[in-house]
């Protein structure tokens, strides 16, 4: 352990205090700041990451801890004193859409190449998520347990729902936009849960965890935000206006984007994330915590089809 410290040391230009656990991770305590330390699980991917993360500074974004890599296992991003956001609370909602803009806006056309390893696109992860939730439906009746109670009772219409809302992007230009952001280096997180964005003591938020960022359709982000905030939110068509005024004040959507996200938003990719993870038994996934989240979900059928309905024919 002790000649590992030395090389960590080496690496954080800093003498080593404590090491501690930290959420499944390591905390490392230094004179100079302390560090959140993590086993690299794709190499390439990290040594990506590097260079866009630099490319990013360079563009004028910031709101992400530094990084700094031993060249072989273990990667340390500077540890953030604050709290994770609450999509249940709206400034926190406002400001991680204003955050996200600013990361979208700064992560278009990057000449950090592209990742020289299999990604999937948004579209193919919205038709994965389409098909692991039938092959759960057809499952459940077979399935202990509450979470796979709730599937049996309102997993038809939601996969009814997803089905037709993916029938419609077919009509739209979908693919090609994906194909498009993608060819043209168009950045994306891809995993905007409310704990991969901190809270600072001024208020000020950052974006965290970048282990599956990748060139990729930006609307996926925005559709994913959304639907975990609105999701909380139950619906609210004003937050729902207010977050994208707040995100296209920064970073303007395109008609075409905005047709596209409203069809995103029709697929309740909440319920199917939720009861996946709880019966596939997925890291993260609990169900004391997931099923009052599913049955919000599902007692907001009525809110969530009323949103649809107002944001197609105001066109957002």
């Amino acid at each position: 352990m002790n000649g590992e410290l030395s090389r960590w040391e080496k690496v954080l230009g800093s003498a080593i205090r404590r090491v501690v656990p930290f959420q499944r991770h390591w905390r490392v305590i230094t004179d100079a700041g302390d560090w959140i330390c993590k086993t690299v699980r794709h190499l390439r991917h990290v040594e990506w990451w590097l260079c866009t993360e630099r490319e990013l500074r360079q563009r004028g974004f910031k709101a992400m801890p530094t990084v700094r890599f031993d060249g072989h296992m273990w990667m340390f991003s500077s540890f953030l004193q604050g709290r994770t956001v609450s999509y249940r609370s709206p400034r926190d909602a406002l400001s991680t859409a204003r955050l996200l803009a600013s990361f979208h806006r700064a992560g278009q056309g990057l000449f950090t190449p592209s990742l020289s390893m299999p990604s999937y696109t948004l579209v193919e992860r919205v038709d994965q998520r389409l098909t692991s939730f039938a092959s759960l439906l057809k499952m459940s009746a077979r399935i202990p347990g509450e979470t796979a109670a709730l599937v049996r009772d309102h997993g038809a219409y939601f996969y009814r729902q997803g089905q037709e809302a993916r029938q419609r992007l077919a009509l739209l230009p979908f693919r090609e936009l994906v194909h498009w952001h993608r060819g043209r280096r168009f950045l994306a997180h891809r995993d905007l849960a409310s704990h991969n964005v901190i809270v600072d003591s001024h208020n000020r938020p950052w974006l965290i965890d970048f282990e599956t960022a990748d060139y990729d359709c930006q609307v996926g982000d925005v559709w994913q935000f959304l639907t975990r905030m609105l999701s909380e939110q139950e619906w609210d068509l004003q937050l729902g206006r207010e977050a994208i005024r707040t995100y296209e004040s920064i970073r303007p959507l395109s008609s075409v984007e905005r047709h596209i996200l409203t069809e995103l938003l029709a697929i309740p990719n909440e319920f199917y994330r939720e009861s996946l993870g709880v019966i596939q038994q997925k890291k993260g996934y609990h169900a004391k915590k997931s099923l009052p989240y599913l049955g919000r979900i599902v007692r907001a059928i009525p809110k969530w089809q009323a949103f649809l309905g107002e944001i197609r024919r105001t066109a957002w």
